[in-house]
């Protein structure tokens, strides 16, 4: 009998979920590639998608949020959401990355985001104006506030690091983060759902110290200590999902591959 199970077992195979926001990116950029849509070319309402094919406005609004950010998309106030009018090619070549991307991996999405983000930190200690670090400084203090009181949520928490981004002077550094945090977003109110929001506002707490060593820093235009700062604060995050370890398939209680640790910590899938 247990020869027979495990030959049994052997035929099983993994299946893979597929991800609805990418199912309706892959939809797009089918589209694409038949011609029934053409760059520049206005889509539907979300509401108009819903409604015609079941699929929720929740999932279609990522979907377009996520192609937008990469630039496939863009969306004008009181007209609608536009195909990008740039080359086929080229928006084919854009999906594809953007299907492809393994930004499902928060670690390696951080690891480019820190990169990135200390380069546009250092060239903000040489460019910002004054004013715009007293604004930075505002901006903490009124992330601050919020942590403070509980009434943060994650990317309002973002505002600061894009804040870094704006000071750099340098439009494509500043595009491509905006990219990478709004990715960075998405996944962590997936992570948020699953662990709880007391446990991230525990994070978000311990973070108040980490961004007031950061914006120092930059007020006192010091290169060095901006990087270490932002270096220490990106290493304590990692720490704090390094918390997080796969389910057990004994434990079903849990979903989306996360758990509770025995010390009151979380584990993530893959970590």
């Amino acid at each position: 009998m247990a020869r027979k199970d495990h030959d049994i077992l052997k035929q099983f195979q993994q299946i893979e979920l597929e991800d609805p926001v990418d199912k309706v990116i892959q939809q797009i950029r089918d589209m694409l590639h038949t011609g029934v849509l053409k760059p520049g070319d206005r889509l539907p309402s979300e509401k108009r998608i819903e409604e015609a094919t079941g699929i929720s406005r929740g999932t279609i609004n990522r979907a377009f949020r996520r192609l937008e950010s990469f630039g496939i998309l863009r969306t004008i106030p009181q007209s609608g959401t536009y195909v990008a009018a740039i080359g086929l090619d080229a928006l084919e070549g854009l999906i594809a990355n953007v299907i492809r991307l393994e930004s499902r991996d928060l670690e390696a999405l951080n690891e480019i985001r820190f990169v990135l983000e200390a380069y546009a930190a250092e060239l903000a200690t040489e460019r910002a104006a004054e004013t715009e670090l007293k604004e930075l400084e505002e901006v903490h203090l009124t992330i601050k506030d919020k942590i403070a009181t509980g009434t943060i949520t994650f990317d309002e928490d973002q505002v600061l690091h894009l804040k870094i981004a704006e000071l750099s002077h340098n439009p494509a550094l500043k595009a491509f983060l905006t990219m990478l945090t709004s990715e960075a977003i998405n996944l962590f109110q997936e992570l948020e759902q699953t662990i709880g929001r007391e446990k991230v506002a525990e994070r978000l707490r311990e973070a108040i110290v980490e961004h007031e060593a950061i914006v120092h820093a930059l007020r006192k235009r010091d290169q060095q200590a901006v990087r270490s700062a932002l270096q220490q604060h990106y290493e304590n995050a990692r720490q704090f999902r390094l918390h997080l370890r796969p389910v057990s398939p004994e434990n079903s209680s849990t979903s989306a591959g996360f758990e509770a640790h025995d010390e009151g910590g979380w584990a993530a899938k893959g970590s």
